[in-house]
């Protein structure tokens, strides 16, 4: 029997009810609403990470305008032993944690801090409700943290103060970039840098977005977030972080060729990886945030081989990861130990 089947025999049956019938049922919903705000439902389970390592998940790998609309952005989820954080919740986002949160990988009440790099809606659109699992999910003293960039958190401050007055809040900018506000915050056992990036957030704003360098118990990580390759950006990274175990690159555009009409796109592209390879030496370099044109498996192991040719050739030992929804990995002592995808 199909869904709408069987709804349309619910409502048969439920059209024959009497009045008390009826009321009966909207009572005992009354009842479960008053239940559930007085003692709040738990919101998912985790095994926890072990010490020293550190969980990545990628919420959806894909990215952009068009990748976006074909509800693939997400993200990151980033889980130590002691910390748990969300990065750039795009509109995948709440349903991948949901969908993690039910298989038993991500609890709510663990979220500690909501990241995000710049106003855009394949970074932001579902930071409220992480903030509204965190918040209602939460058993333990303090409150989340939501730290952004400075357009992230004047918008934020401006649409919704209902939650900003709900969480602690800091806004954080790399000196080489606009805005003011801290390089670096604590959570946790992670310790979050802000990185610069090159990337139009409004017209005339192309140095407001950030990326983020995480230390953490497993290793250095740099997740670029969006931004064209240019001189000193490799080193500033590398005067942050010196040993990077993991790039996470927003690498959404082939250009092998780098044809001159093409130069001013605002993300690093496939040719980009290899000289962030050559300057950091990476373990890994996950590459995630395909535009929808990118977004094939064909296309995304296609890039990855072509890359790893080229690293190979230079003898360099990095290896390259192509990016998927729910795609999992777990770094400890500054190497590689697992990836899975365990909602496959």
């Amino acid at each position: 029997m199909h869904h709408d089947d069987t709804t349309a025999d619910l409502a048969r049956q439920l059209d024959a009810a009497s009045d008390e019938e009826l009321l009966a049922i909207l009572a005992e919903a009354d009842a479960a609403d008053e239940a559930m705000h007085a003692s709040p439902p738990r919101l998912g389970s985790a095994l926890p990470v072990a010490p020293g390592a550190v969980e990545i998940t990628l919420l959806g790998g894909l990215g952009c305008r068009y990748g976006m609309l074909a509800g693939g952005a997400g993200g990151l989820l980033v889980r130590t032993a002691h910390t748990c954080v969300v990065i750039d919740p795009g509109p995948a986002a709440l349903d991948w944690l949901v969908r993690l949160a039910q298989a038993g990988h991500f609890d709510f009440a663990a979220l500690d801090a909501v990241l995000v790099s710049h106003f855009h809606p394949d970074h932001y659109v579902d930071v409220i409700p992480c903030l509204e699992g965190a918040i209602s999910a939460r058993t333990r003293p303090g409150r989340p943290l939501l730290a952004g960039n400075t357009t992230v958190m004047q918008r934020f401050a401006a649409f919704s103060p209902y939650h900003l007055r709900q969480v602690d809040a800091v806004t954080l900018t790399h000196p080489a970039g606009d805005g003011d506000g801290e390089p670096t915050t604590k959570i946790g056992d992670l310790v979050v840098h802000a990185t610069p990036t090159l990337h139009v957030e409004e017209a005339g704003r192309n140095r407001t977005p950030i990326g983020f360098a995480l230390d953490t118990p497993g290793g250095g990580i740099w997740h670029t977030s969006d931004t064209n390759l240019y001189d000193g950006l490799t080193d500033a990274v590398t005067a942050i972080l010196p040993d990077v175990t993991l790039v996470i690159a927003h690498a959404d555009a082939t250009n092998v060729n780098a044809p001159p009409e093409r130069a001013a796109l605002c993300h690093l592209q496939t040719r980009d990886v290899l000289t962030i390879t050559e300057a950091l030496r990476p373990g890994h370099v996950l590459i995630q945030h395909y535009d929808a044109a990118y977004s094939s498996q064909r296309y995304r192991i296609a890039q990855a081989t072509w890359l790893q040719r080229r690293l190979d050739a230079a003898a360099l030992p990095t290896r390259i990861l192509a990016g998927a929804g729910g795609l999992q990995l777990t770094l400890a002592e500054a190497a590689l130990s697992h990836h899975t995808i365990p909602l496959a």
